[in-house]
């Protein structure tokens, strides 16, 4: 006798073989793509020039050829432009903070000891357990602050070899970008050709879908990342904390690391002004860091789920598990799957 209906058992064995499949496409995509990259972002580039080019065509008779490589050029401009950007405004403002850090480095160094000097009530125990001298400790590793900002300086310098590769990227990406947006058409039509004519219907649904979820899923990252930066450059800027903008800025670009995120510039910045004992402000960024903690806490599901179309619960499971497994790639992993998976179901091929 059948412990378990039949039409269970055939749908338990379409989404493992689905799990299998997308998880060894994942894998694939992952290692392969510092390789890939170029003709991956043309790709996205072309899916974006096409219908301009179309549209410019009907409009205004221009050729397909010469419109789709002036709109391959200004796309891959506008992108390696804003890569460009933001490398250079990244790079200027790190060379500022280690000429800062430079500077001032007897500073730091009396402020890691007085760091130490009002922790030691905590940690005597520590040094008679292990007859570790912490002062000492600190003083050893602050002293090599300087080879760290001479070491990074050097690695900023270092970029300028990477040239030859950033020029044969740009050429690569110019140029696939071109012949993926010129023959796009045709591209599409091999692919289609490969399923039966029930099936196609359904494989155009599941790209349309697709486009549409990650449209959403760039959306509610960057609606999370536009509140992170607001809410700290508006509260620092208040406070009247150096450099309010761009810390806005890089704990807006860090927000989209698990675990870390806006940590990485809150605390440091608590515990600074704890060792100034300006307890005023280390009692007000706590406050905006915890309340921005919940807050994006509170509105990451939702908004996934809103624009990806993902109830709330299947979205915190995915970012939950994937900060487990991998953090940011293993939450990108787990949404696609389960995004994936409901997709294929609306389109009835799960």
């Amino acid at each position: 006798m059948a412990v378990l209906d039949k039409h269970f058992l055939h749908k338990l064995k379409s989404n493992i073989i689905f799990v299998v499949i997308y998880t060894m496409a994942f894998i694939l995509m992952y290692e392969t793509f510092p390789y890939i990259a170029p003709f991956l972002i043309g790709g996205m580039i072309a899916f974006v020039i096409s219908p301009i080019s179309q549209k410019l065509k009907k409009k205004f008779k221009i050729n397909t050829g010469i419109s789709t490589l002036i709109l391959s050029f200004l796309g891959v401009a506008i992108v390696i432009g804003l890569a460009s950007a933001f490398i250079v405004f990244g790079t200027k403002h790190l060379v500022n903070l280690l000429n800062n850090i430079s500077q001032n480095s007897d500073y730091i160094n009396q402020i890691a000891m007085d760091l130490a000097s009002k922790a030691s009530s905590y940690i005597e125990y520590i040094q008679d357990a292990s007859n570790i001298n912490i002062e000492s400790l600190i003083t050893k590793y602050s002293g090599s602050l300087m080879n760290i900002t001479k070491n990074l300086l050097a690695s900023i310098i270092g970029l300028a070899s990477s040239i030859p590769y950033i020029a044969i990227f740009t050429i690569t990406l110019f140029i696939a970008t071109y012949f993926i947006a010129k023959d796009i058409d045709i591209i599409e039509r091999s692919f289609y050709n490969m399923f039966a004519e029930s099936t196609k219907v359904k494989v155009k649904n599941v790209k349309k879908e697709i486009l549409s979820s990650i449209v959403g899923y760039i959306r509610a990252y960057t609606i999370l990342m536009g509140i992170t930066f607001l809410i700290t450059w508006i509260s620092f800027a208040i406070l009247k904390i150096p450099y309010s903008s761009i810390l806005g800025f890089i704990a807006a670009i860090l927000d989209l690391i698990p675990f870390l995120g806006i940590t990485v510039i809150y605390v440091p910045t608590i515990i600074y002004y704890w060792i100034i004992e300006n307890y005023f402000l280390v009692i007000t960024i706590s406050i905006v860091f915890v309340g921005l903690s919940l807050l994006r806490q509170i509105l990451e599901p939702k908004l996934v789920s809103i624009n990806i179309g993902l109830s709330p619960l299947a979205t915190l499971a995915a970012i939950f598990i994937g900060i487990q497994v991998k953090g940011i790639i293993g939450i990108i992993f787990f949404l696609g799957l389960v995004m994936m998976h409901q997709i294929l179901k609306k389109v009835d091929i799960l």
